[in-house]
């Protein structure tokens, strides 16, 4: 299948014209009233005027040029035009560095993502904004031992990060964040920057990720425009404004940048809106939004998605039975007969709260866990029908599903010779709440084909008068097996998607434990292959049984599976949580590495001019030889052990953890490439940490990390000098990073 072109949502205002002459300076260039009497939309108005400027006017140009930051002209035009919009349309008077600021405090940054492999936008940012610190952040960076990047250093103001926005943390004042063709969305950027005040986002989209970079936490851009002084084909500008705190101050703002473009300041740029429909854009260039709306309707009903197979499956419990075959009829044949029950005795308490998915009207799975002695059973049913509306200017859509929760008991008083006796009694259903589940979802796939949120899951419970009922395992008598008729059985991440939905649902209930002795969930179905890894056993610890072998062929498999990780229940439920969790960690990782650079600085603050520096050979040589003396000393005066405190910086090239609370680093010494590494000791009880925090600190060194340690000289077993650490820090870190 041939992938569709990534097409902006906003259009041109108007139609371009064409350029009066080649024009090289800014007197031959048309404004934008002229454009609109020469209308010419096969030749846009491209402009030469941001060379002209960078070659006659800047004066930090050959300095740029020397630094070897930009490789052709293109990427000089991108540059300018990201930092022209800065200049234009972001307050110098609202942004310019406090005076009055006090010394240590917060400072002001510019933070670029996606500069590429050299930080030519942030360097053009340092050399004419002067008072503001400049980010240069991508992973692609090239490495500082390369010898341009060596004196990329001389930049003032200028640091370069070799990373992932994701995974760096920046605190600042105030910020403008600045995104060069960046593959990553607004969301993802603003998430990595801690300051006091957003000033302005500016970014410069490409490739695929139009769709992914057009709102902000919500709030779509004050002003989008394409440059046609950038010498390329991708030259939308989209602007943010301010960070939505002082609405008034922001729109005013807009509505002069608005201005400017009609009169024609800004040579060269022309307006764009946003048009609906993304999808008629394609065809016919443009629709209106009726058509839209209805178009968004039909795709979003089109979807088939989670709360789609569990609507559709529990309607079946309302209406009359469908004729089975042998092979549907297996699961609810078999539950009937006690064996499920049987298998469930051996590790679920019959005190446990249990939630019953069930398809048929008859829940034979139901009758046979209360005949079996538990007394917590519930099971769901349709509460209203699922509802379809379109969202975000027709780009998503929106399912909502309304689930009634029963508690399940069965009433022995029943007429004799009915059917109900021979089942036991009657199966009676008291209503204790309410699960509301909603999915968003792309209705356009190839705008978010690179996101990882296709489609978003919340679960919420509404108990009402009722308290939130204790369930902590479901029971899944083969309502899944039945959903996925006439559904494709081999998409792994569809399915896996369905029961993380239903470790929501016990997640909103707010019981669910940690408890690895209970199963979270007992699939029965006739698939063998569900244990596998790509399906139950992605998630869980599975624990497969025969349930019965019927006489005729198909098995029914009983999968006892025991979660992993439990889903907090204190923070909303989504089944794509990769980009919090990665923040999760990020911001654990930062936090115990600015505790430990606190007590590397305490340290290091104690200890004074005690200290010797081990950053070469020689150094390591001397301080070998100053521990020597310091036992001989120790020994003459009976004092027992003479410590020599010393100070090693250096890149980590093998970590050994033991689980006693010791680790062994061995680190190359920055000023020895080639030398033997040092060995250093890390011990809990030296640096003053407990086991369990101790196992945090040293999960976070990694090889190739740049590490500073401050600690006493000692010999291993084999005589051998190490350093005993008693305090460290990450000066760089290959996963994390942060910057205040």
């Amino acid at each position: 299948m041939t992938s569709t072109p990534h097409v902006s949502r906003w259009q041109l205002c108007q139609p371009v014209a064409t350029p009066v002459s080649s024009a090289h300076s800014s007197s031959s260039l048309p404004t934008v009233s002229e454009a609109i009497g020469k209308v010419s939309p096969s030749a846009p108005p491209v402009s030469l005027r941001y060379l002209d400027e960078f070659v006659g006017k800047l004066h930090c140009a050959s300095a740029l040029l020397q630094y070897e930051l930009f490789p052709d002209a293109k990427e000089i035009t991108e540059s300018m035009a990201l930092f022209n919009t800065v200049r234009r349309y972001i307050e110098p008077g609202d942004c310019e560095k406090d005076v009055n600021a006090e010394p240590g405090s917060k400072h002001d940054g510019i933070v670029v993502v996606g500069d590429g492999n050299t930080p030519r936008t942030a360097a053009l940012f340092a050399f004419r904004m002067r008072g503001w610190t400049c980010y240069s952040v991508d992973p692609a960076m090239e490495k500082e031992t390369s010898e341009r990047s060596k004196r990329w250093t001389e930049i003032t103001n200028l640091v370069v990060v070799r990373n992932k926005v994701e995974n760096v943390r920046i605190a600042l004042r105030r910020a403008i964040v600045v995104l060069v063709h960046a593959h990553v969305t607004l969301d993802q950027a603003l998430s990595a920057i801690q300051a006091e005040q957003i000033c302005g986002v500016v970014t410069l989209p490409c490739c695929n990720w139009y769709g992914q970079q057009e709102s902000l936490f919500g709030r779509g851009p004050d002003l989008v425009y394409d440059d046609f002084s950038v010498l390329s084909n991708h030259r939308e500008i989209r602007l943010w404004i301010g960070d939505g705190s002082a609405s008034n101050g922001r729109s005013a703002k807009a509505s002069r940048a608005h201005s400017e473009l009609v009169s024609g300041v800004m040579k060269g740029c022309v307006r764009k809106e946003l048009t609906a429909g993304k999808q008629g854009i394609r065809r016919s260039g443009a629709i209106n939004d009726e058509d839209a709306e209805k178009q968004a309707k039909i795709l979003a009903k089109k979807h088939d998605g989670v709360l789609d197979l569990i609507g559709d499956t529990l309607a079946e419990l309302t209406g009359d039975p469908p004729p089975l075959n042998r092979e549907e009829s297996l699961p609810d044949m078999q539950v009937v007969g006690g064996m499920s029950s049987i298998t469930l005795a051996s590790c679920l308490r019959r005190d446990t709260g249990v939630l019953v998915l069930c398809w048929r009207p008859r829940r034979a799975a139901v009758r046979s866990l209360l005949g079996d002695g538990y007394t917590n059973v519930y099971t769901i049913s349709l509460a209203e029908e699922k509802s379809v509306r379109v969202t975000d200017n027709g780009r998503r859509g929106l399912n909502s599903l309304k689930l009634q929760l029963h508690k399940c008991t069965i009433d022995a008083d029943v007429d004799p010779g009915t059917e109900e006796v021979r089942d036991g009694g009657r199966l009676q259903l008291t209503c204790c709440g309410c699960f509301t589940l909603e999915s968003s979802f792309a209705l356009h796939c190839d705008e978010e084909c690179n996101s990882q949120k296709k489609e978003e899951i919340t679960v919420a419970f509404d108990g009402a008068d009722f308290p939130a009922p204790p369930l902590s395992c479901i029971v899944d008598a083969g309502f899944v097996y039945r959903g996925f008729r006439g559904r494709s059985k081999k998409n792994p991440i569809f399915f896996r998607r369905i029961y993380r939905t239903l470790d929501h649902i016990l997640a909103a209930c707010g019981h669910i434990t940690n408890n690895r002795t209970s199963p979270s969930l007992v699939c029965l179905t006739p698939r063998k292959r569900w244990h596998k890894k790509e399906f139950l056993a992605h998630e869980y610890e599975v624990l497969s049984l025969v349930a019965k072998e019927p006489r005729e062929g198909t098995p029914l498999y009983a999968y006892c599976c025991f979660k992993r990780h439990a889903v907090s229940p204190m923070v909303p439920c989504l089944t794509t949580e990769s980009s919090s969790k990665c923040t999760s960690a990020r911001d654990t990782a930062l936090e115990i590495w600015t505790e430990l650079e606190q007590k590397l600085v305490a340290r290091k603050a104690e200890l004074d001019d005690k200290l010797i520096g081990i950053d070469s050979p020689d150094a390591r040589t001397q301080a070998a030889s100053a521990q020597e003396r310091a036992d001989a000393e120790a020994l003459d005066t009976l004092a027992g052990f003479g410590k020599v405190y010393a100070q090693a910086t250096g890149e980590i090239t093998r970590v050994r953890r033991f689980s006693n609370g010791t680790a062994f680093v061995s680190l190359v010494l920055t000023g020895s490439r080639c030398d033997r590494p040092l060995q250093l000791f890390l011990q809990h009880e030296t640096l003053g940490f407990s086991i369990p925090k101790f196992v945090k600190v040293a999960s976070l060194l990694r090889k190739g990390d740049e590490l500073i340690a401050v600690g006493f000289l000692a010999r291993n077993a084999r005589g051998h000098s190490m350093l005993q650490v008693e305090a460290l820090s990450l000066a760089r870190s290959g996963e994390f990073e942060a910057y205040n």
